[in-house]
């Protein structure tokens, strides 16, 4: 469901041509000022302006005037220094997010009770795993029913623990960060290598590990040396289990306590005969066809691809089934350590590159991920290695590690060298001169241009090698760069439906007091927060974000914020009065900096001309968005059993998909009140709404 404008004829044209067409024009068309910001230095607070949006998510009230008194370069310092800086007011909101500092061991035990809960009841009621286990709860008899019941409050003391809140409480604190963390520098960057390293939570036990990932692995070290940050993500359960790097074993492993016969062979996905082929690009560039390794009995998309008529979808193997077939070496974390965490996929390495750097980190592993309630073949009482090692903790295993000689990049790493091995590889890739172009080029896209300055990229990539990956130092180089204050970049950057909403949301001062319902919006915009399937991450370039959908979605977000119709978010009063067009210049001083092209404000005046002309209206469901399974809507909004009892997914993965998560749910009956409304808009709401989603705010 989505809200569209309807527009009359005399409006269509200017106003649908401002919100849709002109993103997708030249940045080189010239803004309302007389100032021809793109051929001359940008003005003090342009820069001031430039530094909000490229440091952090976009100004606040006060903001522009708390930097002109601290001084531009006092505030990029103190933001590549967040120690400095007080953040308690943002952490004291945290504090309502339970989930966030559950220990990793607990969120285990937590995952492992409410499994075993859904299966008892789907035992009792004679149904299988893919009914949903809501329904079989209804169909048991009255007393098993009071006893389950029972026993679920017993084990998770009321809702705040349920385990369906781990990647909920997760989606909230980024985005509460976001909006109102005062170290904005430290957020971006955390968000910055948390999609360099993306894992995907919709992948079985990936969100158990989620918040120990980017608390633990990626925010201490977001502005600190590479070295350490890559270490961390490799030693994270996380990765581990999210590239299968956490079942990779030797070939020739043998069980301690047992002889056995070798049971060679690698895992299916690695491009050997008769298996599902690989191919060089990645996850979803050709790599194990449709959903990927995440395939264990169904399909993960969290957005499912427009199907091609005529077409069938092929069917790739079950590689959950052939691994537990056949224990080997798993080559998935291997290729994407060397094509999308290091040295990228021309950084001169070769196929047998990425196969002796998977022979490195075979027993690299995690203990007991499953809470010990489901069978673990390789941590059996009494086998060495697993003492003291709380549930869903690193744990490197001497027995099932390659302890041959291998060499990477022409490098020997010589034969039983254990865990070594795996550290060696690291320290290598982190200091390559490719990781550091390769580090470089990322950096100054973000920050900079999607195309970015060939010479800045360069100088970057120095800094990286001549400090061994001093992140901090990297940025300093940018921050300082004359490429970075440059007029030809200045609003050059479309944001990615995360830097929209948290933007509007400083912006317009929003008060909020529950966010479920904004991450449900950032979902219908193509960005579930942690739900980014390939390890490739979300795209930081404007081809990625900039089509209709897309667009017409930010605007629908505009709207309905401007509206004071989102649920669990309050907006301070607004600028009125009777003279239209000082309001109009009051609105866009305050979110644009005052500067909008003519179309933008020719469109605002003929909606002041013509308050009515600005309705909205409900269209049918597009053709790649799936309406919602029977009965899936109201289990996704039920109280109470569902509550009560979590469910499996029919899909692994469907939370993300849309429709069906409750934060969606509730935005879209946010957007759906907004669009049965009698009366229009007030003007303030119009306007506001209408600048929020202008190409101008759109970009940064």
């Amino acid at each position: 469901m989505t809200i569209m404008p309807c527009f009359s004829r005399a409006l269509s044209l200017p106003l649908a041509g401002m919100l849709l067409l002109s993103p997708l024009m030249p940045l080189s068309a010239a803004p309302r000022s007389t100032e021809t910001t793109r051929s001359l230095a940008l003005t003090e607070d342009q820069r001031m302006l430039h530094v909000l949006n490229r440091l952090g998510y976009g100004p606040r009230p006060g903001d522009v005037e708390r930097v002109r008194r601290l001084g531009l370069r006092q505030y990029i310092a103190q933001q590549l220094h967040p120690e400095t800086i007080d953040d308690s007011a943002v952490e004291a909101r945290l504090k309502r997010l339970p989930m966030l500092e559950t220990p990793t061991a607990e969120l285990v035990r937590l995952e492992a009770e409410a499994r075993q809960m859904r299966q008892e009841v789907l035992r009792r009621q004679g149904g299988n795993l893919p009914e949903n286990p809501g329904e079989a709860l209804a169909k048991l008899p009255p007393e098993e029913r009071r006893q389950m019941m029972e026993r679920y409050r017993e084990v998770f003391g009321d809702e705040k623990r349920n385990p369906r809140r781990m990647v909920s409480d997760l989606q909230q604190a980024k985005l509460l960060r976001a909006v109102y963390s005062e170290r904005q520098l430290q957020e971006v960057m955390t968000d910055f290598w948390f999609n360099h390293f993306n894992v995907f939570a919709g992948k079985n036990l990936v969100r158990v590990f989620l918040s120990e990932y980017e608390r633990d692995a990626i925010r201490p070290h977001a502005l600190g040396r590479f070295e350490d940050l890559l270490r961390a993500t490799a030693h994270s359960p996380a990765m581990l289990f999210y590239l299968d790097n956490w079942q990779s074993v030797t070939p020739d492993l043998k069980l301690p306590g047992r002889e056995r016969r070798p049971l060679g062979g690698v895992r299916p996905g690695n491009g050997q005969p008769g298996q599902w082929p690989l191919g060089r690009g990645g996850f979803g560039r050709g790599r194990l066809g449709p959903g990927g390794i995440f395939n264990r009995g169904g399909m993960q998309r969290p957005f499912p691809p427009p199907a091609q008529a005529g077409s069938k979808p092929a069917t790739p193997p079950n590689p959950g089934a052939a691994q537990r077939r056949q224990p080997g070496i798993n080559e998935n974390y291997a290729r994407e350590l060397l094509e999308l965490h290091t040295l990228g996929v021309d950084g001169g390495y070769t196929q047998k590159d990425v196969q002796e750097v998977a022979r490195c980190f075979t027993g690299w592993s995690i203990h007991q991920p499953f809470g010990g309630q489901r069978r673990d073949r390789f941590a059996r009482p009494g086998m060495p290695g697993a003492a003291d090692v709380p549930p869903g903790s690193f744990i490197y295993r001497d027995w099932a590690h390659d302890q041959g000689e291998k060499v990477v990049l022409g490098v020997k790493i010589p034969a039983g060298g254990g865990k070594r091995d795996g550290d060696m590889v690291l320290t290598l890739l982190a200091r390559h001169p490719s990781t550091a172009r390769f580090i470089a080029t990322k950096l100054c896209r973000r920050f900079v241009a999607d195309e970015p300055p060939a010479g800045l990229v360069a100088r970057v990539a120095a800094t990286f090698e001549r400090t061994q990956g001093d992140i901090r130092a990297c940025l300093q180089t940018i921050f300082e760069s004359p490429e970075f204050f440059d007029p030809a970049v200045y609003q050059a950057k479309v944001k990615t439906p995360l830097e929209f909403v948290a933007s509007t949301l400083r912006a317009a001062g929003a008060e909020i007091t529950d966010a479920q319902v904004l991450t449900g919006a950032l979902a219908r915009m193509g960005m579930p927060l942690y739900g980014c399937q390939p390890p490739t991450g979300y795209k930081d370039v404007a081809e990625a974000w900039v089509n209709t959908g897309a667009l017409l979605n930010r605007l629908n977000f505009a709207l309905v914020l401007a509206s004071g119709n989102l649920p669990g978010v309050k907006l301070p009063p607004t600028a009125s009065g009777a003279d239209s067009k000082a309001l109009i210049e009051t609105l866009l001083a305050r979110y644009v900096g005052g500067s909008v092209s003519e179309t933008t404000y020719r469109a605002l005046e003929d909606i002041v001309g013509d308050r009515t002309r600005l309705k909205v209206r409900t269209p049918t469901t597009p053709d790649n968005e799936p309406d919602l399974e029977e009965g899936e809507a109201a289990q996704a909004d039920d109280a109470g059993t569902m509550a009560a009892m979590p469910r499996p997914r029919r899909t692994p993965g469907k939370a993300f998909a849309p429709g069906v998560n409750p934060a969606m749910r509730r935005y879209d009956l946010a957007l759906e009140a907004l669009a049965q409304a009698d009366a229009p808009l007030p003007l303030t709401a119009q306007l506001t709404g209408l600048i929020l989603g202008s190409p101008e705010f759109q970009r940064r």
